[in-house]
């Protein structure tokens, strides 16, 4: 089973987007950089912002994965231990990861010029 998990976290970081949670989040997480949005789906401040993150992903989507840089995104309600452990506290919260590695949020991570100029500049 774990191989499974591992083979479907695996493959889902190649397209560069990856829906986490308990299960795949430390494995998919251990490999490049990546900015996980930490959300819930009943914030309106998390729903609002849902378009914008998109928008930054589809935009650089190519650029990204050649970077080694992926997106992921946690559903806090759903996995309220994996946003726990990141200390989330507020939503929606955009944080960035290198190589497994919590190093904190994104400045200004909810603005389309703050998240793409970072998203560029790793």
């Amino acid at each position: 089973m774990k191989l499974v998990t591992a083979l479907a976290a695996l493959a889902a970081a190649v397209s560069g987007y990856t829906i986490l949670d308990a299960e795949n989040f430390g494995t998919a997480t251990m490999e490049g950089y990546w900015l996980v949005k930490y959300y819930s789906p009943t914030c309106p401040w998390s729903r609002r912002f849902a378009p914008t993150w998109e928008k930054v992903y589809h935009d650089l989507e190519d650029s990204l994965v050649e970077n080694n840089v992926y997106f992921g995104e946690v559903d806090c309600k759903a996995n309220r231990a994996v946003c726990d452990r990141a200390q989330i506290d507020g939503y929606p919260t955009v944080v960035f990861y290198n190589q497994g590695v919590n190093k904190g949020e994104v400045p200004g991570g909810q603005s389309y010029e703050a998240l793409a100029e970072f998203a560029k500049s790793i």
